[in-house]
């Protein structure tokens, strides 16, 4: 754990403006993986990533590796996180614990992998700034993100992202209980200072109607809503599945990747954020029921949670759009960030329309029926 953070230096969240994305070439990846874990490169390609940089590493098997004792035949992820989030090593410390504790628990996520000085990350000067670079088992399957949908895989989503909440329950809050992000909806206040991006005028006045509510209606009550450590990124692009049977066409979820936004914070949150994604993937409303369905499985949603649901996945929304608009003006090659905007703006008109009760009423009516037709 880096100790010697300051409070100050520990709670930076990201500014408008900020360079932060890692500058760093194929070349410097290759010698990355062979320096520090002894690699030679086969095969490479770059993953998606907002503000980190992230290559899928096919080693070379038929040279001896004199750092790893086996090499994985499914390859690995060199993960080079941001210049900001590298300035805190104690959460990279607390990412490593996080995925070992839940490997243990029969959650399937990455699996660090130790440098030649026998740590799981190190902080190695790239272009003008210094990056955490890590190296992480790869996790064979799709990402959930245009798979076919049907409804038990919404519902599994919910049980899914419950199971962690449930696991992380043992860990020690303290490892990130002072980390900071604006992306955590416990920051969504922040947003304001991003809002120049958007150029729409209406698209605009719903955020600020949101971020309204938030202050209203969210801001007030925060110490009533049940905390713990969540897992704060529950997306289609972090959900890996695989076919349930080698000659099936459905899916199931089988792990989850990117733990860039474990925080501890509120588990509506959590919730909420998972089913903004699944919203989001399904273009139905209606997929919210299926998610609760499966989260209630594992943990009650009180009353006064449900009743904050819209305002929170209007939240994230906001959150997805505006910071997906700002990181274009500062990245403008990368497409990924801008991944939302297709759909995203319609389905935050189509959710702030409705009132929380006929939004609460219709999730409420499609779990009960998909929970009384799976138990026939």
């Amino acid at each position: 754990m880096n100790e010697g953070k300051s409070s100050t230096e520990r709670n930076e969240t990201l500014n408008p403006g900020s360079q932060i994305r890692p500058t760093v070439s194929d070349d410097d990846v290759r010698k990355l993986a062979e320096r520090l874990y002894g690699i030679t490169v086969l095969e490479m390609c770059e993953l998606d990533s907002y503000d980190d940089r992230n290559y899928m590493i096919q080693a070379d098997s038929y040279v001896k590796n004199p750092i790893l004792k086996s090499i994985n035949t499914s390859g690995y992820v060199m993960k080079i996180a941001n210049s900001l989030d590298s300035k805190d090593e104690s959460f990279f410390h607390a990412q490593t614990e996080i995925m070992l504790h839940l490997r243990k628990r029969d959650i399937k996520c990455p699996l660090p992998v130790q440098n030649i000085n026998g740590k799981y990350h190190s902080v190695e000067k790239l272009g003008e700034s210094d990056h955490v670079v890590r190296l992480l088992e790869y996790i064979p399957g799709k990402v959930f993100h245009g798979v076919p949908h049907p409804d038990h895989i919404f519902y599994q989503a919910g049980q899914f992202i419950a199971r962690i909440d449930s696991a992380l329950k043992s860990i020690d809050k303290e490892k990130v209980v002072n980390r900071q992000s604006i992306w955590m909806l416990d920051n969504f206040l922040k947003l304001k200072d991003f809002l120049y991006v958007v150029k729409d005028e209406y698209h605009k006045g719903i955020i600020e109607q949101v971020l309204s509510a938030y202050q209203r209606r969210i801001v007030p009550n925060l110490d009533e809503y049940e905390q713990g450590v969540i897992y704060g990124d529950f997306n289609e692009h972090n959900i890996i599945v695989n076919k349930k049977a080698t000659n099936s066409k459905d899916y199931e979820i089988t792990g989850i990747i990117d733990f860039g936004d474990v925080c501890y914070s509120k588990y509506v949150f959590e919730l909420a954020i998972a089913m903004t994604y699944m919203i989001l993937e399904s273009n139905d409303l209606d997929t919210g029921g299926l998610v609760i369905a499966g989260y209630s499985m594992i943990r009650l949603i009180p009353q006064h949670e449900k009743d904050i649901l819209r305002v929170a996945i209007a939240a994230r929304i906001c959150q997805s759009l505006v910071l997906g608009l700002y990181t274009a003006t500062v990245d403008a090659n990368n497409q990924y960030i801008l991944s939302t905007q297709a759909r995203g703006w319609s389905v935050l008109e189509a959710l702030w329309n409705e009132t929380d009760k006929n939004l609460l009423d219709r999730w409420a009516t499609v779990a009960e029926e998909y929970l009384t037709r799976s138990s026939k």
